[in-house]
């Protein structure tokens, strides 16, 4: 029987480790992982991306990862990230038919393919934000339920429905008829109740709304 050294079995088994983060140093971009019978000193994590296009998404303390290291130096290796453990198991509502991302404060996003659903859910006082100079465009029908505040023009080419108040810092245009199943008011004069001056009988033209 042959029989290996000691120094190239350690070689051998230092080469694929599994281990948990132990530390995180955001700033520094190095963790340090519990091994079974050691902790590594500070090393990288991989990405999906590094280049022109970047991604940050540091590990969790307690997170479960590979270390793979080259020629079995356990200081040159890096950690690869992740394998659900106790600690972190698959996200609530995970199945075979959709696709998700959850965050630590509860945040989720969900891609269903069984029933064509994209779906976002944010934390209470979440708030979403897009910044897009040259614009924003949709196309399909939109349900919007909750308040909708506008500081520039709203143009309309078709009909406008409307349940609850607009507000809008600018000018609303509409192309076609705007109609209402209640009252409308410009400033304070009512289209349905507002009474005229200088009000004769004849073909005289009344004074103008009060």
């Amino acid at each position: 029987m042959v029989h290996m050294r000691d120094d190239i079995l350690r070689i051998l088994a230092n080469l694929i480790r599994f281990g948990t983060v132990a530390t995180v140093d955001y700033d520094a971009e190095r963790i340090t992982v519990k091994l079974e019978d050691v902790v590594t000193a500070p090393i990288k994590w991989a990405t999906p991306r590094a280049g022109d296009t970047a991604m940050w998404n540091p590990p969790s303390k307690g997170e479960q990862v590979i270390v793979l290291s080259p020629n079995g130096d356990l200081a040159a290796g890096f950690a690869l990230p992740s394998i659900f453990c106790s600690a972190f198991s698959k996200p609530n509502g995970a199945s075979k038919d959709n696709c998700m991302i959850v965050f630590g404060d509860g945040a989720a996003f969900l891609y269903d393919h069984a029933q064509h659903l994209l779906r976002g859910t944010l934390p209470e006082g979440g708030k979403v934000q897009f910044t897009a100079p040259a614009g924003f465009r949709f196309v399909g029908d939109v349900d919007l339920d909750g308040a909708l505040h506008v500081t520039k023009a709203i143009t309309a080419d078709d009909t406008l429905h409307v349940d609850k108040a607009v507000t809008a810092g600018d000018t609303i245009k509409a192309s076609g008829d705007i109609s209402s199943d209640a009252d409308v008011k410009a400033g304070s004069i009512s289209l349905l109740k507002h009474p005229h001056g200088a009000v004769k009988s004849g073909t005289d033209i009344s004074g103008p709304p009060q």
